[in-house]
């Protein structure tokens, strides 16, 4: 599990205070998001001259400079097996083969807890069920929703700016929250995933950059994982949906009524003439819209 290693916690918050998202000092720093992103979270070690580059690319003062330079030596470690005695380096190897020895369905149970998105499915059209979780009705939804909107942006506010509550804001309402961005190579079709326990959102490379620059599926597929950090992050151990269990307890149908609201709040539809405008000013793509416009009928919330 990925998590902010002492010189990510102190680059993270230089970031913040000088207002650069992780697509910001990667542009500066001629590297990409992924890898700056692994930088931070301890995926990667700290190359030679990273930090005098990273002081460069962001300005820093000598007293940044000298806090930056503190934190990566504390970070610096290395574990090397080929200086291990010959009995450590197998007993290492042993407790790595181990893996293979995991029961299936228990690798099943431990898969289940990983909350994401997919690149081949839409929206309120998932293929994929969700895992079991506790029950929260439509309008609970909505509220929570327009609950979270409060927090982050004005009620005159229509667009939801996810990338900036994710990269800036959240932050600062739970300080242990970071976004993290991995490589295409490492997420293969995932979109993004919340680990379940974790203080992180993860974002594939493509679809952070593409919700930065405003990709309506990519801005949904960010509130979509947003979701799933609010609401079900600490579910334990449990089994995907089945036809006998109510939609409603559904992880994935959750996490789809919510990003939808927040994206398309109910306090705006007497703006739009229909869905086409709520799409174009809520920066949402037509097809989520539709839908959210349909069941904002059927609610009888459009008049």
């Amino acid at each position: 599990m990925a998590k902010l290693t002492p010189f990510g916690v102190e680059l993270r918050k230089l970031r913040l205070d000088k207002d650069m998202r992780l697509l910001d000092l990667a542009a500066k720093l001629d590297q990409s998001t992924a890898f700056v992103s692994a930088i931070e979270t301890g995926r990667k070690q700290i190359p030679d001259g990273y930090v005098r580059k990273v002081a460069q690319a962001m300005n820093l003062s000598a007293e940044e400079l000298r806090l930056l330079r503190g934190a990566a030596e504390k970070t610096r470690k290395e574990v090397r097996v080929d200086n291990l005695r010959g009995d450590q380096r197998e007993l290492v190897a042993a407790f790595a083969r181990q893996l293979d020895n995991v029961p299936t369905d228990l690798m099943e149970a431990l898969k289940k807890i990983v909350l994401k998105s997919m690149g081949d499915e839409q929206p309120f059209v998932r293929k994929r069920r969700g895992i079991l979780v506790p029950p929260m009705s439509t309008n609970k939804l909505r509220s929570f929703a327009e609950k979270i909107r409060e927090v982050f942006v004005s009620d005159d506010q229509i667009e939801f700016p996810i990338m900036d509550v994710l990269e800036f804001k959240l932050g600062k309402v739970l300080p242990d929250f970071f976004l993290d961005v991995e490589t295409a190579a490492v997420m293969g079709p995932d979109e993004g995933r919340v680990l379940a326990g974790s203080n992180s959102i993860v974002l594939r490379e493509d679809v952070y950059e593409g919700a930065c620059k405003g990709n309506r599926r990519d801005r949904f597929t960010a509130c979509h994982e947003f979701a799933h950090f609010l609401m079900h992050r600490e579910v334990k151990f449990t089994r995907s949906r089945e036809d006998t269990d109510k939609i409603y307890t559904d992880s994935e149908w959750q996490a789809d009524e919510f990003a939808g609201t927040l994206m398309l709040s109910s306090r705006h539809l007497h703006l739009f003439k229909d869905s086409d405008g709520a799409a174009d000013a809520c920066r949402m793509n037509p097809a989520a819209a539709r839908v959210m416009w349909s069941k904002y009928l059927k609610e009888g919330r459009i008049k």
